[in-house]
């Protein structure tokens, strides 16, 4: 609580001045495409690999760490991953919110209309309007970058990130025990 007042305390907002989006990729701040493309090829990482580093952090129980961690390298019994694995039926493999399309992490975390929409209404709490990301990796570095380049505020974005992804996560798992569905 007190990283989130310090930040507050360094803000000053301008009444008599129209908000407006900055690209911190140009001088000019307005955004080119020539921008963001050297950035994303200078900066063509494993996205797996780039997340890792950010992951561990300090205020954040081991084993939900553990879980983004298992969650990066798709390694959760997802419905798609038990199927590759001959765990379960091919009639088996959809979302457990009976939305129809098949179950994976992406889908789940991401794009469900029961468990994905969370995303839509943290986005707005936050004030920021993104693009929803294909991964849950791409989904991970967009939204702890979103508060800003000031450690402190990536470190609130981060465990805001780590307790949505989980609730949403211990969520299905309700609702497959209500369901008497397996993984």
């Amino acid at each position: 609580m007190g990283e989130i007042t310090l930040l507050l305390q360094s803000i000053n907002l301008q009444v008599d001045r129209e908000d407006r989006w900055l690209w911190n990729l140009e001088t000019s701040q307005i955004f080119s495409v020539r921008s963001a493309y050297h950035y994303m090829t200078a900066h063509s990482q494993d996205t797996s690999t780039m997340a890792s580093p950010s992951i561990w952090h300090k205020n954040i129980p081991l084993k939900i760490v553990l879980f983004a961690w298992r969650l990066f390298r798709d390694r959760l019994p997802a419905k798609d991953s038990l199927f590759c694995r001959h765990v379960i039926a091919t009639d088996s493999r959809t979302c457990v919110s009976r939305c129809g399309s098949l179950k994976n992490s992406s889908h789940l975390l991401l794009h469900c209309n029961t468990f994905g929409s969370v995303w839509h209404f943290i986005y707005r709490w936050l004030g920021i309007s993104p693009a929803t990301p294909y991964s849950v990796t791409d989904n991970f570095s967009q939204f702890i970058f979103a508060g800003g380049g000031a450690k402190a505020r990536q470190s609130i974005m981060q465990v805001l990130w780590f307790a949505t992804v989980w609730e949403i996560w211990q969520e299905t798992i309700g609702f497959l025990m209500l369901r008497n569905a397996p993984f």
